[in-house]
């Protein structure tokens, strides 16, 4: 019956069209087997029915009906689709048609009493979009009701809809929810299934949310006497069924459906109802966060709930209080999972449950949470602090009576040690502030707190991987609460009276010493701020204030941490600004000092801050900088009492500073040292050089470093009382007394006995360089050395040994008559001091690397000793020099430091952290060694000093290993400087060594290693200046080319060769200008040696000046000639360097360039691949032009008498062609032969022979079957390769460089070599000769004519393809050559070979490029030829035909109309079925023909050509989209030049405008735009096109079949209706219908979307 009346009302809708038949056929076709092609065909159905609605609907709606037993998958798709057009076009819905659809959704939705979820959730889905319309809500609600069958359950899909449907359509739904109330309660107690009853609560859940929304917003509604208490009675039934009946399911998702429905139904309670409920509501869903892993259904219904009974009567939840909290604060410590959205919902529901209980149980909320911070457990702690900052941001009003109870409470976890607890914390501290809590009792303890956190170091705790993120690292804690201090001092008004003068208080304690930056950035912004306001409060009584620190002990404090600035995070700037503004409440006498010294100090930090990648920290500076405002601070004060009363304010803050702190207490030493230094109170000084050596650690350098600076700066005013210091502490603390019964044990052990004499001897050394100096020289060998001299043998601990040698270092510098000023005092006891350096120094071990700063100490102390008087003996420098060389350069790299075994197990880190510090450690020795060497030369500065020491140095220059080379020539170079900066030359004196010093560093001018090659370089401009000293240049004097030296070093930073060999020559010529005449052969055979240099980028730098001299100054060397070459050649043999080789044949060449003539006659005979030597001589050779000469003649004569190659017959494989030797020889030859510039004159002379034999030769050559390499022979270099080679070097050569680059450009190289593709190689050479070579064109054809004739195949292909070329070219306007060209090609148009042929009529077909009388003189000959080249039998592959096509397009837009006329058509017919062809290059060639065509459609021949165009338009269009991009250019090309043809000015230009060749066209849209100008301009065509692309409905290419379907239907849906009658509707539709089947997803997808253009037939 529905069936029939559906029938109906689309007979009336649709009146026969053809529109209803393609939308079945739609329907039908939706679920295709292939995703893609379903989701295109559904939007094709569903863009039908955005147009036709009602059709696409109601054909839908009948399928549906029609088909009960239709596939599943249909079904939902069809149901998706027309939810889709619903939903988009509700308001087309009429009513009749909306009945029907609620109806067949309701069908479907309950078709199956089983659940299935894909085809009911569309069916709901349905219904859900024809609801959201108001008018449809109540038909829909109507239609779902009737499945409320008296004492029937609902489906499950009814009631879920009735559900989504109240969300949907609020004011539409809820006037009848009450009804829809009365129908579900009845049943809800006899539901059995668990999916059911959680339907059931999700659908409550929605209509207490829409009746929620509805009377919130009832301005809007329809009916305004709906009210909440209308629901009390329905709601309360459903709660009691879900509450008793439903709540205790095993299923999970059940149990939360019903908590959540019951916290919105908590709403829409009475009063009365909600008191009876809370007794057993509470506690049950309190208790439920044990059952269920998901809590946010929990907690939103708790939180619901509460905030309902908080609205009606709060006192409900007295008795539940306690329950409830210790429910929710153990899930409310679990932290939120913030990739995990629903979990932070859940917390955040929770804090908001805190929060709607403080309002009224303000009192009973803040006790329990206050009571949670006792218990153990972590994030207990954790949760708890949490809970807190949420009401103290939140519960502003309700708070503000527990802020002290708060306070108070918090005191508990000032101990905590757990990070996370503490950055809780913290954040709730910042919280308290802004909400005035620290100002009550106990809040300055919350700020010691944070301070406190300030003070953190880095420790194992750190986080170290993402899987530990959770984790708060000390280091992350300390900035938080550095910058919450920072936050809450200045950005926080009422914090003020809390922080100062409090945070003073703890600059002193050493607890907050790593907090000292953050503690006085704090404490200096706020004492600047009343400073600048004059606040009353900034002025302290100490007397009062306790437990703020006296003025002695804050300046003793505050001066040690700006000693060392950048502890605790860079501190200085701010204890140095904390000073300044502290100034007038610590000494009023300091204020005008500080203000103005103070700044100065911080500018340098800041500066150093902007700089420090560039500019290097000095702490000594630094420290010099504070200890000098020490200084002036107590000169400024000058008062004893107040200096005493610093200095013990020092002395007493020595405990402050634990191990962990040495620098900070080496300079708390200094200090004290200082202010010893100004007192003049014996008792003070005689007590603090106690409290000196009783506190000093004698285990650590830096506090015995601290410890001898103080004692030395006593020194300076008070000598006896320090060496008295130290002989009683030498008497006392150095010796082992005996205690215990009968003395048998010690006081002390030797390792601090051993410890303590290390101190000793320091301060010994200190206070001999304090000492005044008219005190120490009597003192030195009476007080001191008596004192360490005693020490020296037999040291077994090494601080003991290198304090020793610091201590002989200060003694030497104390001594030394500038700081002595006198010259007076001979320090007898030197030598002895030498002797125990180099004791030490050669103590040391060398195989290792180095860990210890010994060698470096002696050679200092060595170094000091030697610059005193008198000189050294010369065997005492001998010994010094070795032992120190010998202990630096044997050290081995520093990055070998970790290639043992016994250093795998230690991390990167500490790897690199080693090594650095091995670096560093090695750079101090080998300066220390440099400096050593300078001085000894400072006592001897002449030739044989110089030589005394370089011995030393030269086996090292020349070492293997490149870090020897380094600092070898680095002490080479340095000790050169040191000897031009202070030789004075005697008048007759000679620099006699200059050559042999010259010739050490030449080789290393060319070093790998870029330090060693500066050192060089440097070292040779050094020494040619210090020969210029001898040579009476005045040192003032500029030398051109001694300082153009300076420009080699900077050139040689570079590594590559090329940019070393320019150095080098360059240097070369400098030496051969500068060396004098006596030198020059003591250098050269010296020079010798570094040919075999083991580094061979040194032996190549060698070679490179060795040739330069043999150039510049061969002319002296006459003598010695004949030796020098011998010498070289055996060198030569020796020489593993390529570069070097190459160079010693340069230098021969030099010498010996007539000796060349005897080698010539036995080069061919050398086998291929030529040995490096043969082709060194090849190109020796070519530099003497008459010998060039007799080499070209010799052979190409060669070439041409020679087989190309050898030929086998393999039958029916074919012809198998063998290289021969002889051409591949020759070849070869004029490969390297070319390779010689100077051949340059005479291959431009001989180009023509050269370039047509080689182009011969290529064509030989491409055909070519190589032979597999033998066994233990070298695999030889193809023929091919070979003449291309040959050809390349020849154009190169002759400066074709732009015949060169075309040739590269095209891919001439690699298609010459291919074997079916050589004749593609040959064409362009010919059009790259008559584009950069014209004037030989001529001369080259001359010389291939007669191989035209040849009996070789290749070669006759090579010519044909050059002729056919040249033809192409025009022959550069010869038109004699062109008559030559073209008689020679139709001679071979009969050639045995196809591929000849095809090249022949290749080159005719170029005719048409020369035009008039040629063009005419040769157009009937040409033509027939074309034609009867379409016709070639013999063309397996299409290549003649596609030349013969390519050659009438040239031709047929060069003649008249008159000569095509008569076989115009008869063209047309014959490309027709190219079109169609396989190969893509035959269909592009047939579209480019037709459209050169276009020159007869004008003419007489006009009306059959068009019928043509007509005929082929179609195809063209189709074409267009095809896969292949040479036939889609042709056919834009051709549609192009067809376009003026067909009348169409708007179809013209359309075509004129898209269809560029390489541009990107949108074709879906060209082609839809395309319909609507051809259905305008054409419309007796149309169906005539129509049928054309029906016809293509059938290709072989998918691409066709998808455009072909495409454009029918771009036709048809543009058609106007008045139009239509013209076209076979029903043979176009039943093709597209046939297409939804085709094999190709592709095109069933264009199918339908061509159909669903139909919508309107």
């Amino acid at each position: 019956m529905a069936a029939r009346q559906s029938s109906s009302s689309r007979s009336v809708l649709h009146d026969g069209g053809q529109v209803e038949g393609l939308t079945e056929a739609l329907i039908d076709a939706a679920y295709d087997k292939d995703a893609q092609v379903r989701a295109s065909l559904c939007k094709s159905l569903a863009q039908v029915g955005k147009r036709t609605p009602k059709l696409m609907l109601d054909c839908c709606y009948t399928y549906l009906v029609k088909r009960p037993k239709l596939a599943r998958g249909h079904r939902v798709v069809l149901l998706q689709t027309m939810q889709h057009v619903v939903q988009e076009q509700i308001d087309d819905v009429d009513g009749s048609l909306a009945g029907k659809l609620v109806q067949l959704g309701s069908v479907e939705l309950t078709q199956t009493k089983d659940v299935v979820p894909d085809w009911q959730t569309a069916s709901s889905g349905l219904l859900v979009a024809l609801g959201r319309r108001k008018e449809y809500g109540a038909l829909v609600m109507d239609e779902l009701m009737t499945k409320f069958g008296a004492g029937t359950v609902p489906h499950f899909f009814v009631v879920e809809t009735l559900g989504k449907l109240a969300s949907e359509n609020v004011y539409g739904v809820v006037p009848r929810v009450k009804d829809a109330l009365t129908r579900m309660l009845p049943v809800m107690a006899g539901i059995k299934h668990d999916n059911l009853k959680w339907a059931f609560c999700s659908c409550l859940a929605k209509f207490c949310d829409a009746i929620l929304d509805y009377i919130a917003n009832i301005e809007m509604a329809s009916d305004k006497s709906i009210t909440s208490e209308m629901y009390f009675g329905e709601m309360y039934s459903a709660y009691d069924v879900m509450f008793n009946l439903w709540l205790v399911s095993k299923e999970a998702k059940l149990r939360l459906a019903v908590i959540d429905a019951i916290g919105y139904m908590s709403h829409l309670m009475s009063t009365d109802r909600l008191e009876e409920i809370t007794p057993r509501l509470i506690p049950m869903l309190s208790s439920l966060y044990k059952k269920h892993t998901d809590h946010f259904y929990i907690t939103n219904s708790i939180c619901m709930c509460l905030d309902a009974v908080q609205k009606r009567n709060p006192a409900m939840l007295d008795p539940y209080i306690n329950v409830l909290m210790n429910s929710l604060h153990p899930v409310t410590c679990v932290p939120a999972d913030f990739a995990n959205p629903v979990t932070v919902k859940n917390h955040n529901e929770l804090l908001r449950c805190f929060n709607v209980l403080a309002r009224s149980y303000s009192d009973r909320v803040v006790g329990f949470l206050l009571q949670k911070l006792e218990v153990k457990d972590e994030r207990s702690r954790i949760g708890t602090l949490e809970i807190l900052k949420h009401l103290v941001n939140s519960s502003d009003e309700e708070m503000d009576t527990k802020k002290s109870l708060i306070v108070s409470g918090l005191k508990i976890l000032l101990s905590e040690t757990n990070n996370q607890v503490k950055k809780m914390l913290a954040q709730l501290v910042t919280s308290m502030a802004h909400h005035e809590y620290l100002s009550l009792e106990g809040g300055h303890l919350l700020i010691e707190f944070i301070v406190r956190q300030c003070a953190l170091t880095s420790g194992s705790d750190e986080p170290k991987s993402p899987v530990e993120r959770e984790t708060v690292g000390n280091l992350q804690l300390r900035q938080m609460c550095e910058n919450v201090l920072h936050l809450i001092t200045t950005t926080i008004q009422h914090t003020e009276s809390v922080l100062w003068p409090y945070l003073l208080e703890c600059v002193v304690p050493p607890q907050y010493t790593e907090a000292m930056g953050s503690l006085c950035r704090s404490a200096a912004y706020l004492a600047n701020k009343k400073r600048a306001a004059n606040a009353d409060d900034y002025e302290l009584d100490y007397e009062i204030l306790v437990n703020v620190p006296k003025p002695a002990e804050m300046i003793s404090r505050l001066l040690v941490m700006a000693g060392r600035p950048h502890g605790s995070g860079g501190r200085g700037l701010h204890v140095l600004n904390l000073m300044k503004d502290t100034g007038p409440i610590l000494n009023e006498d300091l204020v005008e000092l500080w203000d103005a010294v103070i700044p100065k100090l911080t500018q340098y930090l800041e500066e150093y801050a902007k700089e420090k990648e560039e500019k290097e920290w000095s702490q000594k500076a630094w420290e010099d900088l504070v200890l000098k405002l020490l200084s002036k601070t107590l000169d400024e004060v000058n008062d004893e009492e107040w200096t005493c009363e610093l200095g013990s304010a020092m002395g007493r803050q020595i405990s402050l500073y634990p191990t962990a702190q040495q620098e900070e207490k080496n300079f708390l030493y200094k200090c004290l040292g200082v202010v010893l230094r100004k007192s003049t109170s014996r008792q003070f000084i005689h007590d603090h050089l106690n409290i000196l050596f009783s506190t000093v650690d004698h285990s650590s350098q830096i506090e015995r470093e601290g410890c001898a600076m103080a004692l030395g700066f006593c020194a300076t005013a008070h000598l006896d009382s320090a060496i008295e210091k130290l002989e009683y502490v030498a008497k006392d603390d150095m010796v082992r007394k005996p205690t215990g019964f009968l003395g048998l044990m010690k006081d002390k052990t030797e390792a601090e006995v051993e410890r303590v004499k290390s101190t000793v001897m320091l301060c010994y050394g200190q206070v001999t360089f304090f000492a005044p100096p008219d005190l120490i020289t009597s003192r030195i060998e009476v007080n001191i050395l008596r004192s360490i001299n005693p020490h020296f043998t037999n040291v077994k601990d090494t601080s003991v040994k290198q304090n020793l040698i610091r201590a002989v270092d200060l003694v030497g510098k104390a001594l030394h008559p500038s700081h002595l000023q006198t010259n007076d005092f001979v320090f007898q006891k030197r030598s002895d001091l030498l002797i125990h350096m180099q004791n030490y120094i050669k103590a040391e071990p060398t195989g290792f690397v180095i860990a210890r700063e010994t060698v470096s100490l002696a050679m200092d102390a060595c170094a000091t000793l030697v610059m005193l008087d008198p000189q050294l003996t010369e065997a005492d420098e001998f010994d010094l020099i070795k032992t120190c060389t010998d202990a630096v350069y044997r050290l081995p790299r520093v990055e070998t430091l970790h290639d043992d075994k016994a250093t795998k197990g230690k991390s990167e880190a500490t790897k690199k952290e080693e090594t650095a510090a091995a670096q560093r450690l090695m750079n101090t020795t080998v300066a220390s060694l440099n400096q050593l060497l300078k001085q000894i030369l400072l006592k001897r500065v002449d030739p044989n000093g110089l030589e005394n020491i370089t011995k030393h140095l030269e086996p090292w220059v020349v070492s293997v290993a490149p870090h020897e080379r380094h600092l070898a020539s680095e002490s080479f170079s340095s000790l050169l400087h040191c000897y031009l900066d202070t030789v004075q030359p005697e008048p007759g004196s000679s620099f006699v060594n200059l050559g042999n010093l010259l010739a050490r560093m030449t080789p290393r001018c060319t070093d790998p290693e870029l330090a060693v090659r500066q050192n060089a370089i440097e070292s040779m401009q050094t020494l040619l200046r210090i020969s210029g000293r001898y040579a009476g240049i005045s040192p003032h004097s500029k030398d051109q080319f001694v300082d153009a030296v300076s420009l080699l070093k900077d050139r040689a930073q570079k590594d590559e060769a090329n940019a070393l060999f320019g150095v080098v020559n360059d240097m070369s010529k400098v030496l051969s200008k500068k060396l004098p005449a006596d030198q020059l052969i003591p250098y050269i055979y010296r020079l010798l040696d570094g040919l075999i240099d083991a580094v061979s980028h040194s032996s190549s730098g060698a070679c490179v000046v060795l040739n330069s001299l043999f150039k510049l100054r061969g002319g002296e060397l006459t003598t010695e000639v004949s030796s020098l070459v011998k010498e070289i050649i055996e060198k030569m043999t020796k020489i593993s360097s390529t570069q070097t080789h190459t160079g010693s044949l340069r230098s021969l060449r030099t010498l010996a360039v007539h000796h060349l003539q005897t080698v010539i006659t036995t080069l061919l005979d050398y086998p291929i691949p030529l040995n490096q030597n043969v082709i060194e001589t090849w190109q020796t050779l070519a530099q003497d032009k008459q010998l060039v000469v007799s080499i070209f003649d010799l052979l190409l004569e060669l070439l041409s008498r020679s087989l190309p190659y050898s030929e086998k017959d393999r039958g029916s494989s074919g012809p198998v062609r063998h290289p021969t030797p002889v051409p591949k020889a020759v070849t070869c030859a004029f490969t390297y032969t070319f390779g010689v510039e100077d051949v340059e004159p005479l291959a431009k002379e001989h180009f023509h022979r050269l370039f047509a034999a080689l182009l011969i030769r290529i064509g030989s050559c491409a055909v070519i079957t190589e032979p597999a390499p033998g066994k233990n022979k070298v695999a030889e270099p193809s023929s091919v390769s070979c003449a291309t080679d040959a050809m390349k070097e020849l154009l190169t050569l002759v400066k074709a460089e732009a015949f060169l680059t075309t040739t590269s450009e095209e891919g001439v190289w690699a298609t010459i070599c291919t074997p079916d593709r050589y004749s593609e190689g040959v064409t362009t050479l010919a059009w790259a000769l008559c584009r950069h070579a014209p004037e030989e064109v001529p001369r080259v054809v001359n010389f291939l004519t007669p191989v035209l004739s040849n009996l070789y195949e290749p070669q006759r292909v090579v010519t044909a393809a050059f002729f056919a070329e040249l033809i192409h070219q025009q022959c550069l306007g010869d038109m004699n050559l062109v008559e030559l060209l073209m008689n020679n090609l139709l001679g071979r148009l009969v050639d045995s070979s196809h591929y000849v042929r095809m090249l022949c009529v290749r080159g005719l077909g170029n005719i048409a490029s020369i035009g008039g009388e040629q063009l005419k003189k040769y157009t009937t000959t040409v033509l027939s030829a074309m034609m009867a080249g379409m016709d070639d039998k013999e063309d397996p592959h299409d290549l003649i035909t596609l030349e013969a096509m390519a050659g009438l397009s040239k031709i047929v837009d060069e003649i008249g109309e008159s000569h095509v006329r008569p076989i115009l058509i008869n063209i047309c017919i014959r490309i027709r079925p190219c079109f169609e062809k396989d190969k893509a290059p035959v269909r592009a060639a047939a579209f480019t023909l037709f459209g050169n065509l276009k020159r007869f459609g004008d003419g007489p021949s006009r009306a059959p050509f068009l019928e043509q165009i007509h005929n082929n338009f179609i195809t063209l269009l189709l074409h267009m989209n095809e896969d292949d991009k040479d036939v889609v250019k042709a056919c834009k090309k051709a549609l192009r030049q067809i376009g003026l043809l067909l009348g169409s000015t708007a179809v013209n230009d359309m075509f004129q405008k898209h269809l560029i060749e390489d541009a990107q066209l949108h074709y879906g849209e060209f082609m839809n735009d395309l319909a609507r100008l051809l259905i305008a301009d054409f419309p007796d065509k149309i169906n005539f096109y129509t049928m054309n692309c029906v016809g293509f409905f059938k290709s072989v290419w998918q691409a066709i079949r998808a455009s072909a379907a495409m454009f029918a239907g771009f036709l048809l849906g543009n058609l106007p209706k008045a139009d239509r009658n013209t076209i076979s509707k029903e043979h176009v539709c039943a093709a597209l219908k046939a297409l939804l089947k085709d094999a190709s997803p592709r095109v069933r997808m264009m199918a339908g979307e061509a159909m669903s253009l139909l919508y309107d037939y």
